[in-house]
Order: structure tokens, then sequence, then C-alpha cells
């Protein structure tokens, strides 16, 4: 089956607005929604920033030096007993923590989809994100183009807690 070749030019598309990209993709490909179901998903993402007062405040309640250990094997207990005794935590601790509340918090993870859309002149990957509606599967929002699958795949995977499929 071929792709359908739409009567605008890349340069055209990518003169318009975030807001008219979006708009021209629901006018122009009604079944996009479905695509992406189906072939272009990309992979995931936490989004959320840690309220780290709050972890870093309540330490004990969290239990943010096992929380810690979760995701990193080969933490020392005297580390973990610093971390409880109140240790300021390394950027690599620090990322390890989010990755264990992001772990555990099924309902903030964003998924990254993409269409590739052919044009007069060349194609462009439309990336979208997926918000979840709980049991009802997604909500897409167009998020940008990118002229190529790597670029796209370079700048999505440097979300620091995220996975590509």
């Amino acid at each position: 089956m071929s792709k359908k070749i739409f009567s605008i030019k890349v340069k055209e598309f990518l003169n318009l607005s975030q807001e008219k990209q979006s708009e021209w993709i629901d006018t122009n490909i009604p079944d996009y929604e479905m695509k992406l179901y189906e072939d272009g998903y990309l992979g995931a993402w936490y989004p959320a920033e840690l309220d780290w007062d709050e972890y870093l405040n309540n330490r004990e309640d969290y239990g943010i030096a096992d929380m810690i250990a979760s995701q990193d094997p080969e933490i020392t207990n005297e580390r973990k007993e610093q971390i409880d005794a109140g240790a300021e935590l390394t950027e690599n601790e620090k990322l390890k923590l989010a990755m264990a509340v992001a772990e555990n918090d099924v309902d903030m993870w964003l998924t990254h989809h993409s269409l590739e859309i052919q044009f007069l002149d060349g194609s462009l990957h439309a990336c979208f994100v997926g918000y979840p509606l709980g049991a009802g599967g997604l909500d897409f929002k167009y998020f940008c183009s990118f002229k190529t699958y790597q670029s796209m795949l370079e700048t999505i995977s440097q979300e620091p807690i995220s996975f590509l499929d």
C-alpha cells in the first residue's frame, strides 16, 4: 500500500504555527490517531518534577535510601545510613530517586508516537505526546515535526527518565 502524498511542500507545512500544523493534520489525516496506536509508538517518559523538599525533608517516611537502592544495587549500607541521616544527595542519587518514584507512578508516564507524512517534495515525521486517559487509551497532542526520524529520536531521548521502544 503506497502512502498518500499531500499537495503541500515541506517548507509550507513547517512555516505554519504549531497550532496550524496540528489543525492541518486533524483535517488532512482524520485517522491519524489510529495510525499512532498501530505503528507509531516510540517510547515513554516521565515528565513530573519531584518535590525535592517533600522527599528530602521526610526521608524516613518515604524511605528514600531504600528507594535509591532499588535503582542502584551497588549502593553501600554505609551510604544508605548517611542518606537517612540527612547527607546531601549526589546528582546520580537524585536521578535514582526520581527513577524509583517514576517506577511507582504509572499514571504520570507519557508516551511518544510518530507519523510519517509525505509531501510533494519530501516527508516529515510528526511527533505526538500521548496523555493517559486511564482505560480509555490516550489523548494525543501534536508536539512538532522533524525532518528525519533520527533527529526525532535524538530529541525525545533527551528526557531524563525515558526509554525508546
